[in-house]
């Protein structure tokens, strides 16, 4: 389902420009308008996604459709209803396993670990060190789960 992004565009240029496609989330009745972005902004991290500001959700092409919407839920969660709290990320994957369809969620669960293993390699650098204890929760649970 393509949208039309409105006129009034505040969505930086980068985002913009590597646009392939556009789209709406809706959580707790409101519709976000999100934007799916080329893959190729970001190869060193597959699947990548965010809430820019909590204003311009994106998504990369590459993430499947069907796993689209419960990983923008969780970063609309994440950045917006549990900002800068403690254990934010997986509180949010939580709330994102609830959503996903029982027919797909052994594949989901697989694509999810994957996703936190590069998250973590990706981010291995960083001096976000609250957010890499964020991500390293989450990565755990899903470790558990599997």
């Amino acid at each position: 389902m393509n949208k039309e992004i409105p006129q009034n565009d505040t969505r930086p240029d980068w985002m913009k420009n590597n646009e392939v496609g556009a789209s709406e989330v809706e959580h707790e009745g409101r519709k976000i308008l999100y934007t799916i972005v080329d893959k190729s902004l970001e190869p060193k991290l597959p699947g990548f996604m965010g809430y820019l500001d909590g204003e311009h959700l994106f998504i990369s092409e590459e993430v499947p459709d069907e796993f689209r919407i419960p990983q923008l839920v969780h970063e609309i969660i994440e950045f917006t209803e549990l900002k800068d709290q403690k254990g934010r990320c997986l509180e949010a994957l939580k709330r994102e396993l609830k959503i996903v369809p029982d027919n797909i969620k052994p594949a989901y669960l697989k694509y999810r670990t994957i996703f936190f293993e590069k998250l973590i390699e990706y981010y291995k650098n960083s001096k976000k060190e609250d957010f890499k204890t964020e991500i390293r929760a989450s990565y755990d649970f899903l470790k558990e789960l599997s």
